[in-house]
């Protein structure tokens, strides 16, 4: 039984379709990574975090950097904290803040998502409190 060259065309152009197709899926849905198992970029203080920033806000604004902060909170809401008055950590969902308190010493891990430089603020998201 022989194929016309039609016939091997259409199902030749089927098969491209569907490889591509599945590797689009592949690459547009793959799985999150988790913040925790994220190469940390920084480790430190958040006021030393604050001062590195402010000498090259670009380098650490592209791309997902992840930065582990130690800090004083000075405000807290229902989705974040703020620590010394100008890192927000927009927490993971379902974390709670009940159990901290301002004033308190903590550390958090978070990815960078911006930083305003006339405010001189950082802002962060996906944030964990570690213990």
């Amino acid at each position: 039984m022989s194929l016309s060259k039609k016939s091997k065309f259409i199902i030749g152009l089927v098969l491209v379709i569907a490889i591509g197709g599945y590797l689009a899926y592949s690459y547009t849905y793959k799985p999150h990574t988790a913040i925790v198992d994220m190469e940390v970029a920084f480790t430190g203080t958040a006021k030393d975090f604050l001062e590195k920033i402010k000498e090259n806000p670009e380098s650490w604004t592209q791309g997902e950097k992840v930065v582990e902060l130690t800090g004083v909170i000075t405000a807290k809401d229902e989705k974040g904290i703020s620590l010394n008055e100008s890192i927000y950590f927009q927490l993971e969902e379902g974390t709670s803040t009940q159990a901290l308190s301002e004033g308190q010493k903590t550390k958090l891990i978070g990815r960078i998502i911006g930083y305003d430089d006339l405010l001189e603020e950082l802002k962060l998201d996906k944030a964990i409190i570690l213990k």
